[in-house]
């Protein structure tokens, strides 16, 4: 700075009688820049009010993070834009935004570090947000089922242990050569989300959705990952099963009918004056007696009557129970078949690269159908299943996005929908072949006459498909016929106290118990096969469908025909 005031005031430097200016212009020099320096932000401290208030990035949300960042306050700016961008962050005001930026540890780990264990407690735990790289999701062991197996870039994770106060319910892992990660502390986030301006109705609310989400993507399973409970043909492994039987959903039933045998003998004894069995053994009820010999035989007539008849239609009712359930499970099938077939199709007719492989527009295309064919399934099955109905309230949907299940674009056009909730799932499945039509112009999906004829032909099928569904549960069985058994089971239950003690006496208790557990059981076992949903919560069975195998299945689809069609050796 001296030399270049001296050159400025005087270019001759052989004249001196300016020096004490020059040093003086030095001098004020240095108390700017120290005056400056003060007040300005230091280095990964910006002032984060004033970042809140300019204008979003105009990069896209997966160019929010780059692997070079020109500094902090850049840094600084695009987490902001993140956290602008998910639906758990919005409504948040500035000053708890700022706190959470201003707590953000900023993290590094290599490949094959673990962040979270499985099991962990989440005290004193923390919030992640991936800056760089990806991280792999394993519960068990074993990796989610794709999509969800791989968090990506502006990805949040490990805050559903904080919010809800639970232990870590996966492994993460990571899986790229580097990770930039930033970590908060669990107190500080929960305080900043307890800020927001339209919260959540309840944290119980928001609890419920990531169950339903955590069952889509892998995280929770019914059956071990099994569509419905598995059994093991051993005889004594059979015998040792309670739970999802028909003894555990009739016991309720069969206790209460042997307690009404058990009061009747009491009753007859001391009518007839006989003997109890553990007064002379077991003596067969006198028939010279009238009460025997009359209004208790005529009865046992009768009973044996109906016997037969309800044991007719009782069969026929359960078998066409099973037919019915067998029915729902193969259109079911059938629709993630033709999601597969629809997803085969694209991969397999896309404009390739000479080599064979497939070209970037070719991936972006196929990644965006199979992200609509996921969300066109998940909201489907949202429709039809009561335990999966939370996804397509406004919350369901928001945390849907903030989860990374669906965009930020997509969420509000489906929010902005002139749709009752039930039908969103037309959106996506529309999107889909929309996105064909683009694809066929752009040049990267053929577009000859053939080829759009076939995709038409997939996409009409599924539709047939799901719309098939919903017709099958509608029309499952009239009033009239279900009534009707009902009521002839439980006459001929009420009637066997009083119709099995003639012959039995004492003994009649037991056999009450069996006629209970028969019949009763397999009318419980008809109704449970018409309720493969379980939408009526009938009881707590093994029958219905883990639906969330299906959509995993059906999820793992939408990019495995892309991963193995990647390459061609043609």
């Amino acid at each position: 700075v001296c030399l270049l005031s001296h050159r400025l005031v005087d270019p001759n430097p052989s004249v001196d009688m300016f020096r004490p200016l020059h040093y003086f212009i030095a001098a004020v020099w240095i108390c700017l820049s120290s005056t400056a320096a003060a007040f300005l932000p230091a280095r990964g401290h910006v002032s984060h009010n004033s970042i809140w208030q300019q204008s979003k990035s105009t990069l896209p949300s997966a160019q929010l993070f780059s692997s070079t960042i020109a500094n902090d306050y850049d840094e600084e700016l695009l987490i902001k834009q993140v956290l602008a961008e998910n639906s758990l962050f919005k409504n948040i005001p500035a000053g708890s935004v700022a706190t959470l930026v201003d707590a953000l540890e900023r993290k590094t780990a290599q490949r094959g570090e673990v962040i979270i264990y499985q099991g962990d407690s989440c005290i004193d735990g923390y919030v992640y947000l991936i800056a760089e790289g990806s991280c792999r999701v394993l519960v068990d062991n074993v990796t989610v089922p794709e999509p969800y197996g791989i968090l990506g870039q502006n990805e949040v994770f490990g805050d559903m242990g904080i919010l809800y106060d639970e232990v870590r319910a996966a492994t993460i892992m990571v899986e790229s050569d580097l990770l930039v990660y930033y970590q908060i502390a669990g107190d500080l986030f929960k305080a900043a989300l307890s800020g927001r301006s339209s919260p959540m109705k309840s944290l119980e609310k928001m609890q419920e959705v990531d169950d339903v989400i955590n069952t889509v993507s892998g995280t929770n399973t019914l059956y071990d990952g099994k569509v419905i409970s598995a059994y093991q043909p051993e005889r004594t492994w059979l015998w040792q099963q309670y739970v999802g039987t028909v003894l555990k959903i009739s016991r309720e039933t069969i206790l209460l009918g042997m307690a009404a045998s058990a009061l009747f003998v009491v009753f007859a004894k001391l009518i007839t004056n006989e003997p109890f069995i553990w007064e002379s053994g077991f003596i067969p009820p006198d028939r010279a007696n009238p009460l025997i010999n009359g209004l208790l035989s005529e009865i046992l007539t009768i009973w044996k009557i109906q016997q037969t008849l309800t044991t007719f239609v009782l069969t026929f009712f359960v078998d066409q129970s099973f037919r019915f359930w067998r029915d729902v499970y193969k259109s079911v099938r059938e629709v993630q078949g033709k999601l597969s077939s629809f997803n085969l199709l694209l991969v397999t007719n896309v404009v390739r690269s000479a080599d064979g492989s497939l070209t970037p527009e070719a991936e972006k295309f196929l990644d965006e159908v199979g992200q609509c064919t996921r969300l066109f399934h998940i909201l489907f099955w949202a429709s039809k299943a009561k335990r999966f109905s939370v996804l397509k309230s406004e919350e369901g949907l928001k945390r849907m996005e903030s989860r990374g299940l669906m965009s930020s674009k997509q969420l509000g056009i489906l929010l902005g929908m002139d749709l009752p909730s039930d039908k969103l799932f037309y959106a996506p499945l529309e999107w889909m072949l929309v996105r064909c039509n683009q694809a066929s112009d752009e040049g990267v999906l053929m577009s000859d006459t053939a080829t759009k004829g076939s995709i038409l032909k997939e996409y009409m099928f599924l539709r047939n498909g799901f719309a098939n569904i919903g017709n099958t549960i509608e029309g499952r069985f009239p009033l009239a016929y279900v009534q009707f058994v009902q009521i002839l089971v439980d006459t001929f239950v009420l009637f066997a106290p009083l119709a099995l003690y003639v012959d039995l006496g004492e003994y009649s208790v037991i056999a009450v118990g069996l006629v209970v557990f028969f019949y009763c059981g397999l009318n419980n076992l008809a109704k449970i096969f018409l309720d493969p949903l379980n939408n009526e919560e009938f009881c707590d069975n093994s029958i219905y469908f883990d639906l969330g195998v299906i959509i995993r299945e059906a999820n793992g689809d939408s990019t495995r025909w892309r991963k193995a069609g990647r390459t061609s050796p043609f």
